[in-house]
């Protein structure tokens, strides 16, 4: 697979040298013009590799050249390909050849690192030539002041020591010669254009295993890993050290060609495993590894809370700290965004199990063949890869708190009767246990969906529906309770404005805010409204000022001002107006100023459209 991107045409090649050699290479750059863009950096050592790390910050450059301490100091340092001059026999011949014009005394001065071949030295009849190396520039500085007064006629070296020779009056040969040069570029030009291809290659592969969630991983056929994913990086810590999978899986594992492996423990995590060969042309080309992992227990508290203002709002909250103080079974039902965890976290608060754990499972996410060994634990050699002494399941480690289960509608029908189980019961069995765990815990349950109309399709036990349902809670959508928006968004740029470190202006920034948000419909609710106050805040840096964003907020959030659909028409939006009007003038009691004031009109226009609605009123 290979893209043919035509910037791998022409690729982007710098030169990191100084004075004679920079001026060389100058003069090549109209010869490559259609094959490259040369640029050229005039800069030793630290400030070499300063320059060199802002091209590559900047996305400016696919491969480096340069010579003599300069490249190997950039070898060392650049995380991208850098091509060294080298001193060929050629270039030596030549430049003793025309040092020797100049005086027969001549001093032949390099850095440590590059090989030239002294024995040819011997070949020249009639001269004194004498060699010294460097390892730094002071180093070179130094040898060179120390032999300048012993009457040397000429220096021939790299470009640096050139400079030093020029600097004292002496005459100076360069090292390399301009053909040299040249197939140094040609080689930047290959190279470049095969790291690049390269580069695009790992790149797919990384793009590709990412559109997974779940840890996969890539191994070319005799088993050595080629690529993972962020996934997979989590799961496995020491992936980026390893070479191969030995030690890690079962050599039956990495042997198979095909396989599906259930109750795997990698790590502390439980998963299944699925490995597949993949071929190029009818040969194998490598393996496929992709892991299916349980649920793990949400963190404690992230800080989060409810937040309202509305009487209906007030109205669920009461509702969860009645319920969670009783014994029984909560089920939180609304859409996706409402806040359905932190109304889970609420009951946890009020219940008598306040005090304990808090435990949060996705019932999605649940593979079917792990969820006994990991809601359940499983006693020591319950299946093949079990960890020795057994281990808990997530139950038994929300004893004495509180299990939350988001999207139970999830759950397939054969697990819906064993979790029914454990709520009757009130205990639970590791898998491949005789005994028994009595369980002390407030269960609370989520939905996003009806769940007695799954129970009329089939998909969710009936029994299962009365035994969570006793106590139900439905969080409104956010649209229903647009009086919360002001508050919400107060508290959000508080706390975004102080997760990223910057000073904003929530006041000036709400008040700007506030129509577009009280009119926009909100379907991803407070998820919704918490992401487009982040953009918001961060958007705050690139714009300067509270003045510049409010201008540009049809650009950062193009969402809330899209027109509605065409079947709508201009009907619709004066509908949803006359609404907004109507419950601004409720919230304030028929007091049009504070009802302006909330809508974030005039007066003026507030009477303008009052009188259009009652116009409206009497046409129909």
């Amino acid at each position: 697979m290979e893209f043919a991107n035509a910037e791998l045409e022409r690729v982007r090649i710098c030169l990191i040298g100084n004075s004679k050699l920079s001026q060389v290479v100058h003069s090549l750059i109209p010869e490559f013009e259609a094959l490259a863009h040369i640029t050229i950096i005039d800069n030793v050592f630290n400030d070499a590799v300063k320059a060199a790390r802002d091209l590559i910050e900047r996305q400016q450059v696919d491969i480096f050249i340069s010579a003599g301490a300069n490249a190997f100091y950039l070898q060392d340092t650049l995380p991208i390909p850098v091509l060294a001059l080298k001193v060929e026999q050629a270039d030596l011949i030549q430049a003793v050849i025309t040092a020797r014009r100049i005086s027969s005394k001549i001093l032949l001065l390099n850095y440590e690192r590059q090989e030239v071949n002294v024995e040819l030295m011997s070949l020249f009849d009639g001269v004194e030539l004498t060699r010294h190396t460097y390892s730094t520039a002071e180093h070179a500085k130094e040898i060179f002041h120390r032999l300048r007064n012993e009457g040397f006629g000429v220096v021939i070296g790299t470009s640096y020591a050139c400079d030093l020779a020029d600097h004292a009056g002496l005459q100076s040969v360069l090292l390399y010669s301009r053909e040299s040069c040249r197939n140094l570029i040609r080689k930047a030009i290959r190279h470049a254009g095969q790291h690049k291809r390269d580069m695009q290659q790992s790149a797919i592969s990384q793009f590709l295993l990412e559109q997974s969630q779940q840890p996969q991983l890539l191994t070319n056929r005799s088993g050595r890993l080629v690529a993972w994913n962020t996934a997979a990086a989590a799961l496995i810590p020491s992936i980026a050290r390893r070479r191969r999978l030995d030690g890690l899986l079962d050599n039956k594992i990495i042997e198979a060609q095909v396989l599906h492996a259930e109750g795997l423990l990698l790590g502390e995590r439980l998963c299944s495993l699925n490995k597949q060969p993949f071929e190029l042309q009818g040969e194998l080309v490598g393996f496929l590894y992709s892991f299916q992992l349980s649920p793990v227990a949400v963190p404690q508290d992230d800080g989060r809370r409810l937040v309202f203002q509305s009487s209906r709002m007030a109205e669920v909250q009461n509702q969860l700290i009645v319920y969670g103080a009783t014994p029984g079974t909560v089920l939180v039902r609304g859409e996706t965004g409402t806040g359905k965890e932190l109304a889970a976290r609420q009951v946890h608060v009020s219940s008598a199990n306040a005090q304990g754990p808090f435990v949060a499972i996705n019932c999605a996410a649940i593979p079917a063949e792990l969820f006994e060994s990991e809601l359940f634990g499983y006693a020591d050699g319950a299946f093949t890869s079990a960890k020795s002494g057994g281990k808990s399941g997530l139950l038994e480690s929300a004893n004495n708190g509180t299990f939350f289960m988001d999207e139970i509608n999830s759950l397939p029908l054969p697990q819906q009767a064993k979790l029914l189980r454990v709520l009757q019961e009130r205990e639970v069995s590791p898998v491949g246990a005789r005994r028994s765990i009595p369980l002390n815990i407030k269960f609370v349950a989520a939905c996003n969906v009806d769940l007695m109309e799954e129970v009329h399709a089939g998909r969710f036990r009936e029994d299962l529906y009365y035994r969570i349902s006793t106590f139900a809670v439905h969080i409104p959508p956010l649209r229903e309770r647009v009086e919360d928006i002001p508050l919400l968004v107060s508290y959000l740029m508080r706390r975004e404005s102080q997760r990223y470190g910057l000073d904003v202006e929530p006041d000036a920034l709400i008040k700007g805010v506030g129509t577009a948000f009280r009119r926009y419909h909100w379907p991803g609710n407070v998820r919704q409204l918490e992401n487009v106050v982040e953009r918001l805040i961060v958007s705050q840096r690139l714009y300067g000022s509270c003045e510049a964003l409010l201008e540009a907020l049809p650009r950062v959030i193009p969402e809330l001002y899209a027109p509605p659909n065409e079947s709508e028409g201009v009907g619709h939006l004066h509908h949803v107006e006359q609404e907004e009007i109507v419950k601004a003038l409720q919230l304030f009691g028929g007091n049009k100023s504070m009802a302006a004031e909330y809508l974030g009109i005039s007066q003026t226009t507030l009477w303008r459209r009052l009188k259009r609605l009652r116009n409206n009123e009497v046409q129909s």
